[in-house]
């Protein structure tokens, strides 16, 4: 068999240099649409959701606190749910959300139905119980972000 040599005339170099120009157009579209995907998102991210510095019991001595993504949006507090406060940036739990407690430890705390029975996680270690509307929550603990330490820590184990 013979091997016959490649003609390299004009037709064909038109036609590699349009290959390589409809190649790098598809890779244009495709960092375009990268791109988009990357800002539709970060406008969902930015709506729903915000990472705040939260206090807690793990910072005892250390003063730093640990930045997390709250749900500011889509679900309403409920019994069971971390929280953190607007006004301290403490962590809290959720520990009736209407009515009366049907916990035994919580049997004596009478809530009307504008407040929540919250057990907040105090810097020095204790637990202080109050009752505190839903507007001074600031929204529901979803993810740890930093320091790297407790990267991805599940929230309830964390607080």
């Amino acid at each position: 068999m013979k091997r016959e040599m490649q003609h390299s005339s004009v037709e064909q170099i038109y036609i590699d240099i349009s290959d390589t120009l409809a190649a790098f157009r598809s890779l244009i579209g495709l960092v375009y649409f990268l791109i988009a995907v990357v800002l539709v998102f970060s406008c969902i991210m930015y709506i729903f959701f915000e990472i705040v510095p939260v206090k807690g019991t793990y910072d005892v001595g250390s003063g730093d606190s640990v930045n997390c993504l709250v749900q500011l949006h889509g679900s309403t507090p409920e019994k069971g749910d971390l929280v953190v406060l607007k006004k301290q940036g403490l962590s809290a739990r959720i520990v009736e959300d209407k009515g009366f407690s049907t916990d035994e430890k919580y049997k004596d705390y009478q809530l009307s139905d504008e407040y929540l029975l919250v057990s907040i996680n105090e810097v020095n270690g204790s637990r202080t119980l109050a009752a505190v509307k839903p507007e001074e929550i600031k929204g529901k603990i979803v993810f740890v972000v930093s320091p790297i330490k407790y990267f991805g820590t599940p929230p309830d184990k964390l607080f």
